[in-house]
């Protein structure tokens, strides 16, 4: 067993016990820490390459004598590992757990026990186990089940910030003030050039030569500039997660017919203050569905146009319920502005959705679509 594995077993958990992390609020019963299990976890959501440590462990707890077994996910952020970056990722998540989720709402997210920065002797999040409980994420594109459900939950994220932006702006402002970057910071760019020198040098090999052609005049001669112009603040600006994937999502089914019926959120380290297309391009550009038998007469361009608009428009009335009093034109014409804008950073934020022909083909039909003068929804 790792050095921090023993930490987690032999002092987090039974610490957290003593601080009365796993108790309900207000609550009077006698608690106390009896065994707990450790094993180490690669990756919580698609991604084995991150700067800290991560953990499945189960701790049984007594309350008033009678036992309870929580199923958790511990990620710590080592001494080692603590480069400028990967602080300022885990400083952002710590806020969404301690502060965010209470003025958000939880519904949509796990269970925290814990967000701590250094309490607990170095950097630490305590979560629900989401898969004890039967959720998963997905390893191919969402259907439209899975993806209604991602845009259900971005609405309820976008739609909040909005509103909390026009109703309490105090409290919206100590959010996004306290907002790192974590996505155009020195220690990522060199990663992102390498990133578009694939995508293009990729493009050139397509068959459909007006789609390579495509591809380069969307991502145009400076491709991370174009990405960081997205993200510029603008009227319709909030809170978003910043690099939302499937990745980023764990689902729970209907035991009956399979169906997705619950969706939840992890991975806040890319918060950024920005446009919520930023975050519907990220999920939007990466599922577009295979074509059926019946649609196989539709051209490439309408079936992704006419996805879109459906999709959007579906995220807008989800917003609107959310946040009644927003103004729905407004918000689907800065959408519509920013969108052909975050082809650019989708790429860097989900280099993984952009390894093969057809993928890169889906970007390309993505911004002819996207640069009509004419397109709406």
């Amino acid at each position: 067993m790792s050095k921090y594995a023993e930490f987690v077993k032999s002092d987090l958990l039974p610490e957290m016990v003593h601080n009365r992390c796993f108790c309900e609020a207000a609550s009077r019963e006698f608690v106390e820490f009896e065994s707990s299990s450790v094993d180490p976890l690669e990756s919580v959501s698609g991604n084995s390459e991150k700067p800290w440590e991560c953990y499945r462990a189960n701790a049984v707890v007594r309350f008033s004598g009678e036992a309870e077994t929580f199923p958790l996910i511990v990620k710590l952020l080592s001494p080692s590992a603590r480069s400028e970056n990967a602080f300022a990722r885990f400083q952002n998540e710590e806020m969404f757990y301690s502060k965010m989720l209470l003025v958000y709402g939880k519904d949509r997210f796990p269970k925290c026990y814990l967000s701590d920065l250094g309490r607990y002797g170095m950097p630490v999040i305590v979560l629900e186990d989401l898969t004890a409980s039967g959720y998963e994420t997905v390893q191919r594109k969402l259907n439209e089940d899975e993806l209604k459900l991602c845009l259900e939950s971005l609405a309820k994220l976008h739609g909040t910030g909005l509103r909390l932006k026009a109703e309490k702006f105090e409290i919206f402002r100590e959010f996004y003030a306290k907002l790192l970057e974590t996505t155009f910071d020195s220690e990522s760019i060199s990663r992102h050039e390498e990133t578009f020198e694939r995508i293009l040098e990729s493009s050139k090999s397509l068959r459909d030569s007006s789609l390579a052609e495509e591809t380069m005049r969307a991502l145009g001669s400076n491709p991370l500039e174009i990405a960081r112009r997205a993200c510029t603040e603008i009227d319709m600006s909030c809170i978003c997660h910043g690099a939302f994937s499937r990745g980023k999502v764990f689902f729970r089914r209907d035991e009956t017919n399979g169906r997705a019926v619950d969706a939840k959120m992890i991975d806040w380290q890319t918060m950024r203050y920005c446009s919520p297309a930023i975050d519907l391009g990220a999920i939007l550009f990466t599922n577009f569905p295979a074509s059926t038998t019946v649609e196989v007469e539709e051209s490439s361009s309408s079936r992704v146009r006419r996805f879109l608009q459906e999709m959007l428009a579906y995220y807008v009335e989800a917003v609107k319920r959310e946040y009644p009093a927003i103004m729905c034109e407004r918000l689907k014409q800065e959408i519509v502005r920013v969108l052909p804008a975050t082809l650019s950073y989708v790429i860097l934020c989900s280099p993984e959705d952009f390894k093969d022909e057809k993928s890169i083909e889906a970007f390309a039909e993505c911004s002819k679509v996207l640069r009509d003068p004419n397109f709406s929804f």
